[in-house]
Order: structure tokens, then C-alpha cells, then sequence
């Protein structure tokens, strides 16, 4: 999209279609819609839309996540997303692991246009409620496999009931999973939910019925944070 009389600046996303194998199904040409607020200098909050077909899936949004913009300073309605000035989450893994480990990271906001990476302490209040235990960068870190720089480790849950949430976008609902967690440390088992969206009703029949076992990454040290591995649904 040619943008005449450009600024930069950033989409807060608010609502976005959910991750499109998040149920194991590949999906070879999604569509991204998002609903969220374009801002820039000199320019007051709009609420946008945004649907197309071009987003990386190693980038895919999801709520709170702020994205950078080229936007039209007459008309904030016609903006276009730098989806290559957005990490993959492996890159922003790298980024949060480089400093877990104490490593001084440069500031690069006088010198570049963006940000080269999602500031979570900023923007973190814009979705105050944590799915999964998770925030949304921390959500798109672990789904690209980037879990140990978070605390995640590897184990699986047994399902124990599941409850739907309306409303929802996802074809095949989302829904909050009661599970049975099997301690990573060799402990004790213990109960947690966690919750996921399913691209079709025969993929989720599979995931939630009562007994099934599901891979899942918990944090051992806090056992409210635990999400489905997808890499590892079968």
C-alpha cells in the first residue's frame, strides 16, 4: 500500500484473528483480521481495522502486542503494518534470554525508526489479564519454542473437564481446560487450566475430551503459568 504524507507510528492490537495452527491444523494462507488503535506524533488515537492475507505466521499478533506502522497523517485509517521490523518470537526469545543472563542490551530507539524488539514492560498494562499465566509476548515467545528462556519446561496434563468462552473468533471455540498436570520435577501432580482456540470442532473434540493427554510447558516455580505445546500436539 503507497502511503502518501507518512509518520510513524504504532497499532496496539486490541482484537486479533487467533494463530492459525494453534490446533495442529495447517492453515497454508491465513487471514489476519485485528481490530486496535493507530498513533503517531501528531496524531490523535484512531480505532482501525485491518484484515489481509500477508502476515508472517512467525509474527502473528495477539492482543497487547504493539506493531509498528507507516500511517497516512490525513487519514490514520490507511496505514501499513512493517511486518519487517517485527521479531519472530525466536528472535524475541534471544532478546529475553540475552538479558535473563545479564547481557546489556543496547538502546536503539535514537537510532532507529522502531523499536527492534516488543517492549513488555510498557505495554504489558494494556492486557491486564494474564491467559495461560502468560502475557501476550511471553504466549508468542513459548509458541515459538522459546519457552526455557521463560521458565517454561516441557511435560504433559491429563484433561479433566473443559468449559467454553463466549463470545469467540475461533472457528472451533475457545475454551478454559481443567487439567491434571504431571509434575516435570517428579513431585506431585497438580490441577491448573489453561486455555486454547481450536480451528475446527473435530480438533477440538480431540484435544478436550476427559482422560486425553495433552503436551503441555509449565513453569514448576508457578503453576499458574502453563500452555499447550503445540509443536508437540500429535
Amino acid at each position: 500500500m503507497r502511503i502518501t504524507n507518512p509518520v510513524d507510528g504504532w497499532l496496539q492490537v486490541v482484537a486479533c484473528s487467533p494463530f492459525p495452527d494453534a490446533a495442529g491444523e495447517m492453515v497454508l494462507h491465513p487471514r489476519c483480521d485485528i481490530d486496535g488503535v493507530v498513533t503517531a506524533e501528531r496524531l490523535a488515537a484512531t480505532a482501525v481495522q485491518y484484515s489481509g492475507y500477508d502476515v508472517p505466521k512467525a509474527k502473528w499478533p495477539r492482543p497487547g502486542v504493539m506493531l509498528p506502522v507507516t500511517v497516512n497523517l490525513a487519514d490514520p485509517t490507511r496505514f501499513r503494518i512493517e511486518w519487517d521490523l517485527v521479531p519472530t518470537g525466536r528472535e524475541a526469545a534471544e532478546t529475553l534470554a540475552a538479558d535473563l543472563r545479564g547481557a546489556q542490551q543496547a538502546d536503539t530507539l535514537g537510532r532507529h525508526r522502531f523499536p527492534r524488539i516488543w517492549r513488555e514492560e510498557e505495554h504489558a498494562a494494556s492486557s491486564p489479564a494474564l491467559i495461560n499465566g502468560l502475557t501476550p509476548q511471553q504466549t508468542e515467545i513459548a509458541l515459538a519454542g522459546g519457552g526455557a528462556a521463560l521458565g517454561l519446561v516441557p511435560t504433559t496434563a491429563k484433561v479433566l473437564s473443559a468449559h467454553e468462552l463466549q463470545p469467540s473468533s475461533a472457528p472451533g471455540g475457545t475454551w478454559d481446560i481443567a487439567v491434571a498436570v504431571n509434575d516435570p520435577t517428579g513431585g506431585a501432580a497438580w490441577q491448573a487450566v489453561t486455555r486454547m482456540s481450536f480451528s475446527s470442532a473435530s480438533r477440538r473434540e480431540r484435544r478436550i475430551t476427559a482422560g486425553a493427554e495433552l503436551p503441555v510447558l509449565v513453569d514448576p516455580d508457578n503453576r499458574k503459568r502453563i500452555i499447550v505445546d503445540v509443536a508437540r500436539l500429535s
